[in-house]
């Protein structure tokens, strides 16, 4: 059976996918959890390594030449670099274009492939049949730099460099997988492919998927998102992600869902075509959960000194540095009284129920507070804080946020007792390793400047 593009059209939702277009729907729970948290030992996951050929501009870019002013050479090494140390874990790497293009076989002969290239990218020509993921993803030179019948840049392919960043298009739960919907416009479209592919690529066959956002219409992009166990979820919200998901989550996938102010807004949606988002220094510190907090082992996380704890809501250096450099118009007033009322807020918690997704308030204390209440050690970026205001202000300044933007806090555990982080971040790494967590190391500075870490860049699909 061969599927035109107006039936494609018209199968929006994976039920009716299924239904109308005799296609599987989602795939089947396993007889246990994919994975119960986010440290234990990685057996699967999904990554889209950065290649040199990647597409030079995006139909959703600002920049006149966007790119260029990074080594995508060396960014494809240094994503090599986390490979191997991966593969050395044990773990087996699935890679998004081999997975596209095992669902082009898998839906070459129903019209499926052709139907969905046609809608998704209806630039790539009459013959969407020879179409190749490599295309899709800017991999093939063939198709860069092209010049029309008058000799001027013709666009085809879009950079989809962002979805090297798998963890944000999706993420997995004790229930299965839970697909994304981001508010970006660019970001959306990573969130469409990797429903088709999860849908249709046979390598992927095996993961049950739990929710989808995209059909739900709510906001979530996936680095947000931490397991602790399996009844129980950290959440960032106001940033990324929508805090109505919390309840959504909560309904759906019977776990308390404990949501972590970072932004302010109260919901978010997907923005209109060419509307600017804050991308302040504050906005990008604090752009996902795992920028600033991550798990590295059962009961133990790194985080990001002061910010998330109720007794410093006023009173950090980042709220005196704020403080001073308005008092010396270094920063406009108006910005600093949106930056400190952000600071006061950000790690605050409000609990869904499992089942009912029920809102309560936790009050009198942040994300690391409510942790230490439950028996956590606390690793912080940036290693111990000097006694005395003027030694811990400078080394937060000199040392801590430094590695901070160099996402010190975004790490991913690979084996139980190791985790993966950036190199260049050794206050960060030798606090680790004093607090019993072996660190394995690769260069990222090609990767790390897009505001992104090992964390962001694996999305887990089977954890032992």
């Amino acid at each position: 059976m061969r599927i035109s593009k107006r039936e494609f059209l018209g199968c929006g939702a994976a039920a009716t996918l299924a239904a109308s277009c005799g296609f599987p729907g989602l795939a089947a729970a396993r007889s246990r959890a994919p994975l119960t948290s986010d440290v234990g030992k990685l057996d699967k996951v999904l990554v889209h390594s950065h290649k040199a050929t990647n597409g030079i501009t995006t139909q959703f870019g600002r920049d006149l030449i966007p790119n260029v002013d990074f080594s995508p050479v060396d960014a494809e090494a240094q994503h090599s670099g986390l490979n191997d140390l991966l593969r050395q874990s044990g773990a087996e790497l699935v890679e998004v274009v081999d997975a596209l293009n095992a669902a082009r076989q898998a839906t070459l002969a129903s019209g499926i492939w052709e139907a969905w290239v046609d809608a998704t990218y209806p630039r790539l020509g009459a013959s969407p049949n020879d179409i190749t993921a490599e295309v899709i993803m800017g991999h093939d030179k063939d198709w860069l730099c092209r010049l029309d019948s008058e000799g001027n840049y013709d666009h085809f392919v879009d950079n989809l460099n962002a979805t090297m960043w798998t963890r944000d298009s999706a993420f997995m739960t004790p229930k299965g997988l839970v697909i994304c919907n981001s508010a970006s416009s660019s970001r959306g479209r990573e969130n469409m492919l990797l429903r088709f592919i999860y849908r249709y690529s046979p390598m992927l066959s095996d993961v049950p998927i739990a929710l989808d956002a995209v059909e739900q219409g709510f906001i979530i992009e996936g680095g947000d998102a931490m397991v602790v166990d399996e009844k129980t979820m950290f959440l960032g919200v106001g940033n990324r992600t929508s805090p109505e998901a919390g309840a959504t989550l909560a309904r759906s996938l019977d776990m308390d869902i404990y949501t972590v102010q970072i932004g302010t807004p109260e919901y978010l949606r997907e923005a209109y075509p060419g509307e600017k988002r804050d991308f302040s220094d504050l906005a990008l510190l604090f752009l996902h959960l795992d920028t600033s907090f991550t798990l590295v082992g059962p009961k133990h996380a790194l985080s990001l000194p002061y910010i998330f704890e109720a007794e410093h809501a006023e009173d950090n250096p980042l709220a005196r540095y704020i403080r001073g450099a308005v008092r010396q118009s270094i920063l406009p007033e108006e910005d600093a009284k949106q930056g400190l009322e952000l600071l006061k807020g950000v790690g605050t918690l409000t609990r869904y129920a499992a089942e009912s997704g029920k809102a309560e308030k936790i009050e009198g204390m942040k994300l690391v507070d409510f942790c230490r209440d439950q028996g956590y050690r606390i690793t912080n970026t940036g290693g111990a804080i000097p006694k005395g205001d003027e030694a811990a202000f400078e080394h937060f300044m000199r040392v801590t946020y430094p590695e901070q933007r160099r996402q010190a806090s975004n790490v991913v555990q690979a084996l139980p007792g190791r985790v993966i982080a950036y190199e260049g971040n050794p206050a960060t790494i030798a606090a680790l390793r004093a607090d019993g967590i072996a660190v394995d190391t690769f260069p990222g500075r090609e990767l790390w400047n897009w505001h992104g870490g090992p964390h962001c860049l694996t999305q887990p699909l089977l954890r032992s």
